[in-house]
Formats: structure tokens, C-alpha cells, sequence
């Protein structure tokens, strides 16, 4: 079973049909790649998996379950745009533990998975910097 399955999804904004039956399946450790001419809906089918966006057909499974009209918040999908968005106004820590704070997850915990993650990217010590004192590689990572 894949865990995350894309089944038959169709979409149109007005007559302009972007999607038209996309199906694919991605394992766990799999790296999924979505390539092709701007408008293609590269964006779009993200947005659907997300729940950002309604798809006209078609199904989401996740782990197998059906999360096609489950809400985005309960999906537990992240999802970072090339162009990423900080908030100015908090600190690198902060910024980083963002997700895990809506998620009600204990500070302690998310003490401890933001400084994992800014080691993973290099980024140890940051904690307590403004995002406008990172340099804009840094502010990707």
C-alpha cells in the first residue's frame, strides 16, 4: 500500500481544465518530483493533496485512509512554496516551531525538534536570531 495515493483527480477553474484524471503513489522514503510548463497544475494538484483546494473528481488516501474532504488542519501535510513566508516578528525558533505550537504539541517537545531540525540544516545556535539577521540561503533552509 502507498502512503500517500492520488486517484483520478480532475479539475477546472471555469472552462480552463487544468487536471484531467491524475493518478499516482508515493512509498514512504520516495522522492516525488512534479515537472512540467507553468499552468500545468503542478500547484494545484499540491493544493488538492493538502486540502487546500477541492478537486472537481477524485480521491486523496493517505496511509489509505480517504482524506479528500478531510480539513487541512487534520491531514497532518505540510507543505513550504518555493517562496517561503517567516514571520518577521519571531525569532528563528519560533518561526521554525510554528507548526508544532498550532498543533498544541508541548514546548519542551518542540524545544527539542526545533533545535533537531536546525542542526539538520546547519543552523545549530540560531534559536534566538531575527529572520532579517539570516542571510536569504539561510532563511530557505
Amino acid at each position: 500500500m502507498a502512503d500517500l495515493s492520488v486517484k483520478g483527480l480532475k479539475k477546472s477553474f471555469g472552462d480552463h481544465v487544468v487536471l484531467k484524471g491524475v493518478s499516482f503513489d508515493v512509498k514512504s522514503g520516495d522522492f516525488l518530483s512534479l515537472l512540467g510548463p507553468s499552468g500545468c497544475g503542478k500547484t494545484t494538484i499540491l493544493r488538492i493533496i493538502c486540502g487546500l483546494e477541492t478537486a472537481d473528481e477524485g480521491e486523496v488516501l493517505v496511509d489509505g485512509a480517504d482524506v479528500t474532504k478531510v480539513r487541512p488542519e487534520k491531514r497532518n501535510i505540510g507543505l513550504v512554496f518555493q517562496n517561503y513566508a517567516l514571520f518577521p516578528s519571531m525569532n528563528v525558533a519560533k518561526n521554525v516551531g510554528y507548526g508544532l505550537k498550532m498543533h498544541k504539541v508541548p514546548q519542551p517537545e518542540i524545544d527539542e525538534r526545533v533545535n533537531e531540525a536546525l542542526e539538520l540544516v546547519k543552523l545549530g545556535g540560531y534559536n534566538s536570531r531575527r529572520v532579517t539577521q539570516l542571510s536569504g540561503g539561510e532563511q530557505q533552509r
